[in-house]
Formats: structure tokens, C-alpha cells, sequence
């Protein structure tokens, strides 16, 4: 209906009190909605639009509620769970302590028994200083009885073949004859006046070990031996009866060979004796 043909038919309707007015607009609707955009403008036909939007909003809302609502169950759980692991950290903490304790403890007594090592180390350094001296004062002693003992076994060595001058080189020699340098003192000093030897010379002689005289058996001739007797045999000994050998010669009218005997012949010693033309004499001691 036009609001000109909605005027002319309210003009028409006699109103006399509210109640008039109550009851017409209850008979036509069409006043109620002319009323109330009349009291609430224009603004009223907005409302239904915002009502809509509204719900929509309110639909989103409940929706992003019963989101966060599962978000907060899920979260209870986690925090449950959180808690049920803070209670067996809390444990394992509580054991962690004990047992760091414990350890304290053990450290404590290995410390202790490092104190008492060391200490037992330090004793034992000690006895091992001392055993170290004891056996270089040992070995010291051993050396000189090992001197002390081949000296022995020198002499005796000497005076064994000493003993058996007759057998040993009668083997070389007729009418074999034994001298001592110091049976030959006369003849050595006789040299030493004469000057075919010096005085250097007759010591050398007269420490000779052994002079023995014969008949060659293979020549026939007069023959002697300048004897140097050494249980062990060394280069030092064929030196020493090559620089001997001559000396002998100088007072004696026979020929003189170098004679070596011993019981024990390095292979450099007997090498350098082949070598030098010196005879060597094996003796078993």
C-alpha cells in the first residue's frame, strides 16, 4: 500500500485514548512496521542484515570455541603428562642426588687411597734407590771376584803348565829345559851392560812367563821358546810375546821362536797369532 493510501486510512480511524492506538496497530500490521520505522528511522531496516551477520559471528565464535575447547582437552593431557614427567624428573633428580652423593663418598676414599699410594710409592722408590745401590755395590763385589778369581785361575793356569813344562813342550824339543826369567838374571843384565838392551827391555824379560830351551825334533837345532801363558787368549797377549820375542833373542845364541799357550783361544786372537807366525799351545786346563 502507498503511504498517501496508508495516511487517508488512518485519517479514517478514530483514536480516542492508547488503548485506541494498541488496538490498531494490532489490526494493521502494516502501522506497526510504518510505527516503528517511524521511532527507530532508518537504522531499522539494518538490523535483520546485522542480526544475520551476527549469528554468523556467533556461529564462527562457538566454532573457534569448540576448537579452543578440544585445544584446552588437549593441552590437560599434555599438562597431565608434563606433570607425570616432572614427577619422574623429580625422581631421577632425587636419585641423581644419591647417587652423587654416594660418589662424593668414593671419591672422597679413592682420594684417601691415592694419598696412601703415593705414599707407598714414594717408600718403594726409596727401597729401590737403596736396592739399586746395594746391587751396583754387588755387582762391584762380583766384578772384583770374577777379577779376583781369573787372577786365581791365571796363576794356577801358570802353574799347572809351569808343572808340566816337560810334557807340554817335549812334545817340540829334545832335552827340553824350563827357565824362569830370573834364573836368566845374568844373561839379562849382561845384555843391559853390554847395551843390547835397555832397562825398559829388562823389565819386559823379566816379566816374561816362561823360558824353555831344547833341540828342535823336525831341524836338529838349538832352539828356544819365549812363552807367554794366558788361560784366556787375546790380541793384548800376541803383542805382547811379538814385542818380547827379539828382546829374548839379543842375549840368547839360539833361535827364538814365540810360543803362546792357553786354554781358552778367541778366533781374533788365534787369527792374529796364525798371522804373525806364532805357535800356539792348547792346554786343557
Amino acid at each position: 500500500m502507498l503511504p498517501e493510501e496508508l495516511e487517508k486510512e488512518m485519517e479514517r480511524y478514530t483514536i480516542r485514548d492508547f488503548a485506541d492506538i494498541v488496538r490498531a496497530l494490532r489490526d494493521h500490521p502494516v502501522w506497526r512496521e510504518e510505527l516503528r520505522k517511524l521511532i527507530l528511522g532508518t537504522e531499522w531496516e539494518n538490523v535483520p542484515k546485522k542480526l544475520d551477520e551476527l549469528e554468523r559471528r556467533v556461529a564462527h565464535i562457538e566454532q573457534d570455541v569448540a576448537i579452543l575447547k578440544q585445544d584446552v582437552a588437549v593441552l590437560k593431557q599434555d599438562v597431565a603428562v608434563l606433570k607425570q614427567d616432572v614427577t619422574v624428573l623429580k625422581q631421577d633428580v632425587a636419585t641423581l642426588k644419591q647417587d652423587v652423593a654416594v660418589l662424593k663418598q668414593e671419591v672422597a676414599v679413592l682420594k684417601q687411597d691415592v694419598a696412601t699410594l703415593k705414599q707407598d710409592v714414594a717408600v718403594l722408590k726409596q727401597e729401590v734407590t737403596v736396592l739399586k745401590q746395594d746391587v751396583e755395590k754387588l755387582k762391584g763385589d762380583v766384578n772384583y771376584l770374577k777379577g779376583e778369581f781369573g787372577r786365581f785361575k791365571g796363576r794356577d793356569f801358570e802353574r799347572s803348565v809351569k808343572d808340566r813344562c816337560a810334557s807340554i813342550f817335549g812334545k817340540f824339543l829334545r832335552r827340553t829345559r824350563c827357565v824362569y826369567p830370573d834364573a836368566l838374571i845374568d844373561l839379562i843384565d849382561d845384555a843391559v851392560d853390554e847395551g843390547r838392551i835397555d832397562i825398559k827391555d829388562r823389565e819386559k824379560l823379566l816379566n816374561l812367563d816362561l823360558v824353555v830351551k831344547g833341540i828342535d825334533h823336525n831341524t836338529n837345532e838349538k832352539t828356544a821358546f819365549a812363552v807367554e801363558i794366558s788361560y784366556a787368549l787375546y790380541p793384548t797377549d800376541v803383542e805382547r810375546v811379538l814385542d818380547r820375542t827379539p828382546l829374548l833373542q839379543r842375549i840368547f845364541d839360539e833361535t827364538v821362536h814365540p810360543v803362546i799357550v792357553s786354554s781358552e783361544i778367541s778366533e781374533e786372537a788365534r787369527q792374529l797369532a796364525i798371522a804373525r807366525g806364532i805357535r800356539i799351545i792348547q792346554y786343557e786346563y
